[in-house]
């Protein structure tokens, strides 16, 4: 026998011998789980999750687009291409705070982001924090707060991701992303390009005999580019340097009034964030640092002669944000947090002065902001949650806000959880320097707006190991908000921002989901109906004709669901969303039609070697429902698109 034969055979003589020893004397012990209590970020208040598995199916959407899907958030919509803004629980654009990686990025001019700007692909989990949950990031959501997370992951490999999409409204999106490092250090570059003629045909019912006519004026070019490092440098120690640019020239979506766009708008954006963390067993903190440039401009053609005449505003806001936080793990049940949150913003525009002062003028504002908290876990199942925050702007000091959050589940051991959860929190939301300074409508004598929040949520939820699981809660909320900001027509058709003395907003927010997962089949369905009534409660005046009337472009009734069926590597998504009137004059006299809309996508994943190919055909809108979500502003009919998506 030769010498490797040899050794190959008494190395197979020896497992086999070592096996039937160990075989011998194994004991096979029953299965043991091990429970351990992890106290979340913020306690007794209500969020939900949307999971980077659920974003990769909506890699060319905006985040616009993403939570009109997932979420009970009403996006008013602009048209294609157009700006989107969200409205939460009965509020306006500007109360939902929307932060990324810890930072704030509502602008501060306007005091709003818009959501048509944010590509999906950008971010990895989304967090939606409802009323008071937000108080943890900040001040001013008052209808709530979206969190947008990096999510670093230290593997030794690399991963390659490319997406193209193409749509019947002549749209072309490309996404593209490489992350390679090792265990110590990690890099990820995200790349995005939207190449949108948004043209499509609807029927003018505000014209006379109904004629077709063609959307032409809504071409957006889209691209921008994102930079990703973290650096683990021990087991206590990591930093993180992200880099975000971003570019948007666009056609503003004319008024069904007029066939002939007259308007045009572009926004360009740099980030930059450097991020420290320092944890141990008890301690966390972190430090994060970041630098954000918005520069947005606005044409609009005033006349047709041959030489028209426009108007232009231009505009740049730089901000420089500092935020401290540290948690500290007192006992197994207490948890006590703090932290300082630092805003340093300057606006340079051409709008906050008369056209005849060429003085360069700027508007300086400082924000500064301490808070602190506790969590506590009472007994099994049982936690109170307690949070106040103090916040100044340019010296003044702003309303005291605390919040206050208990969950407990009544049956956790069961197979059907029952529990429940209450909150109260106050919150507050300044002018933004637009409010205060756009000339010559500009309001500097505008009051902030504040108000109390009140909910309750019973849960249900099972507790089996059985195939099919399944969800409920109920939450009811109640809000009561003085001083809330409005703009208002005043004279020579501008508009102009005022305070209405109080606003009463309530409702209930009903979220179902059933799950099946069993040999080669899986199924999810999601159900989120919203009832919301939003009003003015007092008036401002004896000619304020808004008391009582719900607030304009917020529906009292809402409906988003859908249905995925998955069957091996073939999956089908229906989508449904339903949306009741919506008012679009403070009086109540006008106002926009119910709409619904069906989705249905259905695709398959191919693995190839290392790789997987994702191919999907997705039909929005699948009825060809004709329907504004401004008013005479158009939007598209029955879309068909295709996308294909590479893993490796």
């Amino acid at each position: 026998m030769k010498p490797v034969s040899l050794i190959a055979f008494l190395m197979l003589t020896f497992t086999f011998t070592s096996n039937a020893q160990y075989a011998d004397s194994t004991r096979y012990l029953h299965e043991v789980e091990v429970r351990a209590q992890r106290i979340p970020e913020r306690l007794s208040f209500k969020s939900t999750q949307i999971t980077k598995e659920k974003i990769e199916q909506y890699l060319s959407a905006s985040l616009g687009e993403l939570l009109t899907l997932q979420t009970p958030i009403f996006i008013k919509s602009y048209g294609a291409g157009g700006t989107a803004t969200p409205s939460f629980r009965g509020t306006g654009a500007s109360h939902t705070q929307v932060y990324w990686n810890g930072i704030n990025l509502n602008s501060p001019m306007l005091g709003q982001v818009d959501l048509s700007l944010f590509p999906v692909a950008f971010t990895d989990e989304i967090t939606i924090n409802y009323g008071g949950s937000s108080l943890l990031q900040g001040t001013g959501g008052l209808g709530g707060g979206i969190q947008m997370n990096s999510k670093v992951v230290y593997e030794d490999h690399t991963k390659v991701m490319a997406s193209q999409t193409v749509n019947s409204l002549n749209n072309s999106i490309t996404n593209a992303s490489v992350t390679l490092g090792n265990t110590k250090l990690q890099s990820t570059t995200k790349l995005f390009y939207k190449n949108a003629q948004n043209q499509f045909e609807f029927v003018n019912p505000l014209q006379p005999g109904s004629p077709t006519w063609v959307n032409d004026h809504s071409a957006q070019i889209q691209y921008g580019g994102m930079q990703e490092l973290a650096w683990k440098v021990n087991d206590q120690h990591q930093i993180q340097l992200n880099a975000w640019y971003q570019k948007s020239d666009r056609e503003l979506t004319p008024s069904m009034d007029n066939k002939n766009g007259d308007s045009w708008q572009g926004d360009d954006s740099f980030k930059l964030l450097g991020n420290w963390k320092f944890n141990n067993d008890k301690l966390k903190t972190e430090y994060i640092t970041a630098l954000l440039i918005d520069d947005l401009w606005y044409k609009r053609q005033l006349n047709n002669d041959e030489n028209p005449k426009y108007t232009e505003s231009d505009s740049r806001s730089t901000q420089w944000q500092n935020h401290f936080r540290a948690t500290y793990q007192l006992t197994p049940q207490f948890l006590i947090r703090g932290g300082i949150d630092d805003y340093y913003d300057q606006i340079q525009s051409n709008a906050y002065h008369s056209v005849t002062d060429t003085s360069n003028q700027n508007v300086n504002q400082h924000t500064l902001d301490l808070y602190a908290g506790l969590d506590w876990v009472v007994f099994n199942q049982t936690t109170v949650s307690f949070l106040a925050r103090q916040e100044w702007i340019d010296g003044d000091i702003k309303p005291f806000l605390p919040s206050l959050g208990i969950d407990s589940d009544f049956t956790p051991e069961s197979k059907m959880v029952v529990g429940v959860r209450g909150n109260v929190s106050k919150n507050f939301h300044a002018p933004s320097l637009n409010d205060r300074y756009w000339y010559p409508v500009g309001n500097p004598d505008l009051l902030p707006e504040e108000g109390w929040t009140y909910e309750g949520t019973f849960k249900l939820r099972s507790n089996t190991r059985s195939a099919w699981q399944w969800k409920y809660e109920l939450t009811a909320f109640n809000s009561l908000i003085d001083n809330w900001i409005v703009w208002k027509p005043a004279v020579s058709n501008l508009w102009r921002p005022e305070n209405l003395r109080r606003v009463h907003s309530r409702g209930l927010e009903q979220i179902a989901e059933v799950s099946y997962k069993k040999n080669d089949w899986q199924l999810h369905l999601y159900t989120s109906v919203s009832m919301v009534k939003s009003e003015n409660t007092e008036a401002s005046d004896e000619l304020d004709q808004s008391v009582g009337k719900q607030l304009i472009y917020t529906p009292v009734g809402s409906f988003q669901g859908y249905l995925q069926v998955n069957y091996k590597k073939w999956y089908s998504i229906v989508e449904q969303q339903v949306y009741g009137e919506r008012l679009t004059q403070t009086d109540g006299s006008e106002y926009l039609p119910p709409y619904y809309l069906t989705n249905f996508t259905i695709g398959k994943q191919v693995k190839w070697n290392k790789s997987t190919w994702d191919i999907k055909a997705r039909v929005e809108n699948i009825f060809g429902y004709h329907y504004q979500s401004i008013a005479r502003k158009p939007m598209p009919g029955r879309v068909f698109q295709f996308t294909i998506t590479y893993n490796l």
